[in-house]
């Protein structure tokens, strides 16, 4: 057989051909992209100059309109003649004591400052004669305000007391540090903006609102190297960007033009039109040309990253053309002796068709039939692992039916966004835990959509298969959108069936951690337990706090009992029983108000615990149990609201006093008002007579007690108020249907004698 010849670079090769054609593309872009860099280099300077102007016009703009905005809100509310006629006698509240009118005041005031775009950290009302101030959150002195609470160098209480709005409806006073003071303590409250703004048209009478200009400035302003003036119309500081440096401007400052060039800085002002405030950014020249040379770096590294890949990508394509033609020709002269005619595109194509066609059925017979072969045995394992009545056809398997000794691991994948689809991800995982073991030794099963299993028939100590657990572990720390729970199990002998490991493994994967990591649990004995580990059922406290409608008192119980499983590294199962445990509650106390989490909650169905499987973090589980539980408390609320204040406390006083001597006269007397004329109101408002409901009352705490078989009928009779054992028994009969002894030995199991 003739020898392969030598490869030579000569012009009439594929190779050579191929490459001309691709350099004369690169040239023609690489020109291309050299005219354009020349020409943007030559406008990008002015661009980032314009850049600044359009951003600092945008940001003067909103500062504007944020202040003009403002304005107009305190002229509505100061035009208003029930607020003049308000602040009028709250002027004077210490002659007419009308401290019922301040609620109304500050119930005005909420539009403000419980509005989060106006950023104010409150809103103050002076009454200059009083001697008082009233803020959002009450009253006090108001040498107490401005010494105290809201303390500055700046803008002493002497300064307060004097000011006047003269007059302008409203002034922006220059923002200052503010403190809170206090004997123990000096808390600082940061820089303040205060707009003074007459609240009445008289001048004993004044308000203020506390503006957070860094908020302002967070908001429509730009944050990078450059510094932030606003200026007032006799150039002194209204507010600075860094208080600690001082404010400059260019000596040549003029009015009409948007920017001037003064040393190495530039600076970009505009004139307020409501204000006539002067705003002022100063940039820096180093930034600029810093920007400018990012900008050429980017466009040097775009046109030399485009240079090299295509070189790149034209040398890969050729040697990708042209060695499969080699190969080809070298396998025809391996296999013929007669030499082969020279060739060219065409025979090429016809040549690698042809033998294409060939390799291509012959690889796609042996993929055929190693798919085959991995699916049939990963599908007899599967039947094994899940005890299905394995096919006659697989019995045969030397694999399958193999006494050997083997280790098995399981694997709950976990991803953190359940809503997207991650088969891709799913798929390439199991390639790499296959991979990891090696392959002649076991064999990996998805058994279902979320769970893989490996059983290792090789596996060695569990040290070992614990160190390969550890590598898979280190190689998912890259991947933050997915976590696994593996459980490992020991080295079993052929006489555990895969069945009954798979079972093991499953209760194992329970006892993880509440986490979003990777964990690796295992097992050395018969059975997995979690020693110390008791349920958390929610008990009496949690219906109490519900009924009393208290949402920070409610979340705080949800937050210290997860706050304690999480100490107690508590597994995700207990956490789930916590929250089915809390929502039975909440449907069970809710059915006492005749209300019901199906009507409460959106859509008008019970919540899902599916999402429970999915959490790992206490942040999500407080998430879901306060919109479980929100809904609950605001329809309790709500209902609390509309009680009436007489048929509340008769209520309230005879749940807790029933098992007294309590009648009509003695609630009429505590309220000064005659047993008739209660009786009827309470019948009016609640749709039951007095005595019907303090029986009722009696009863339901009577069937409770009767639970308790060691209380006699006249003992219970006396514990819910009535004296008289014969009176209880008909009073029983009347409201249950079942006298206390039948009634005992229907829902009690057992009958004691009276």
């Amino acid at each position: 057989m003739r020898k392969q010849a030598g490869f030579k670079l000569s012009f009439n090769t594929l190779f050579v051909k191929l490459m001309i054609g691709f350099l004369s593309v690169i040239v023609l872009l690489a020109s291309f992209n050299l005219f354009a860099y020349l020409y943007l280099s030559r406008k990008l300077y002015h661009e980032i100059v314009r850049y600044n102007e359009l951003g600092m016009k945008q940001t003067v703009d909103s500062y504007e309109n944020h202040f003009q905005m403002m304005q107009n809100m305190l002229l509505s509310l100061a035009q208003s003649d029930r607020w003049t006629v308000n602040l009028e006698i709250l002027n004077h509240v210490k002659d007419n004591r009308r401290y019922d009118i301040i609620p109304e005041v500050k119930d005005d005031l909420a539009a403000l400052y419980t509005n989060p775009f106006l950023h104010l950290d409150n809103f103050i009302l002076v009454f200059r004669d009083a001697g008082y101030v009233l803020e959002k959150e009450g009253t006090s002195s108001i040498e107490d305000m401005f010494t105290r609470y809201y303390s500055s160098e700046t803008y002493p209480f002497d300064y307060w007391d004097r000011i006047s709005a003269g007059h302008s409806f409203m002034q922006i006073l220059p923002a200052a540090a503010f403190s809170e003071k206090t004997m123990s303590y000096d808390r600082p409250l940061g820089q303040l903006m205060p707009i003074l703004f007459k609240a009445v048209p008289y001048e004993n009478v004044y308000g203020l609102l506390m503006v957070n200009p860094q908020q302002l400035y967070s908001a429509y302003g730009r944050s990078g190297e450059s510094s932030f003036y606003i200026l007032d119309g006799e150039g002194k500081p209204v507010f600075s960007s860094r208080p600690q440096a001082e404010v400059q401007v260019p000596a040549s400052f003029k009015e009409g033009t948007l920017h001037q060039r003064s040393g190495d800085q530039y600076y970009f002002y505009t004139k307020g039109a409501v204000t006539g405030f002067t705003y002022v950014r100063v940039v820096p020249i180093a930034s600029i040309n810093s920007e400018m040379m990012k900008l050429n770096l980017l466009l040097v590294s775009l046109l030399v990253a485009a240079v090299l890949i295509s070189l790149f990508a034209s040398v890969f394509s050729s040697l990708r053309l042209n060695n499969p033609l080699r190969r080809i020709i070298a396998m025809l002269e391996r296999d013929s002796a007669s030499e082969l005619p020279t060739s060219n595109i065409r025979e090429y194509a016809l040549l690698r068709d042809g033998m294409s066609r060939i390799l291509q059925t012959n690889e796609r017979i042996r993929t055929d039939l190693d798919t085959k072969n991995t699916l049939v045995r990963q599908y007899a394992y599967t039947n094994k692992v899940k005890n299905i009545p394995m096919n006659p056809n697989l019995a045969d398997l030397e694999e399958i039916q193999a006494d050997k000794p083997y280790a098995a691991v399981l694997y709950e994948i976990s991803f953190k966004n359940p809503e997207q689809e991650y088969e891709a991800e799913t798929l390439l995982l199991h390639k790499l835990i296959h991979s990891l073991f090696s392959p002649a030794d076991g064999v990996t099963l998805q058994l279902e959509q979320n769970r893989l299993l490996s059983l290792l028939f090789q596996p060695g100590s569990q040290d070992e298969i614990l160190q390969t657990l550890d590598t898979l572990k280190q190689l998912l720390r890259a991947d933050d959108y997915l976590y696994l729970t593996i459980a490992a199990s020991p080295v079993y002998t052929a006489s555990t069936s895969y069945t009954e490991a798979y079972n093991r493994l499953s209760v194992l994967l329970k006892e993880r951690s509440l986490n979003g990591e990777t964990q690796i649990l295992t097992v050395s004995g018969a059975f997995p337990a979690r020693p110390g580990r008791l349920k958390l059922i929610p008990g009496e406290e949690l219906p109490t706090l519900i009924l009393a409608g208290n949402e920070t008192a409610v979340f705080e119980w949800i937050d210290r009992q997860l706050g304690s499983l999480k100490r107690r590294d508590a597994a995700v199962g207990e956490f789930q029983d916590f929250a089915r445990g809390v929502a039975e509650q909440a449907e069970k106390t809710l059915a006492k108000l005749s209300l019901s989490l199906h009507v409460l909650m959106e859509g008008g169905r019970f919540p899902s615990f599916e999402p429970l499987s999915r959490f790992y973090s206490v942040r999500q589980y407080q998430e879901w149990l306060r919109e479980l539980i929100r809904p609950a408390l605001a329809a309790i609320a709500e209902k609390n609201e509309a009680k009436d204040p007489i048929a509340s406390f008769v209520a309230e006083y005879l749940e807790t006093h029933f098992c007294e001597d309590v009648n009509l006269d003695s609630v009429a007397d505590k309220l000064n008002l005659t047993p008739g004329y209660l009786s009827g109101y309470f019948k009016e408002k609640t749709g039951t007579n007095f005595s019907d409901y303090l029986n009722e009352l009696r009863i339901n705490r009577a069937k409770e007690l009767l639970m308790n078989l060691e209380l006699r009928i006249q003992d219970v009779a006396g514990l819910v108020g009535y004296q008289n054992v014969n009176s209880f028994i008909r009073m029983f009969k009347r409201c249950s249907g079942v006298t206390p002894g039948e009634y005992r030995k229907l829902y009690a199991g057992s009958s004691k004698a009276i």
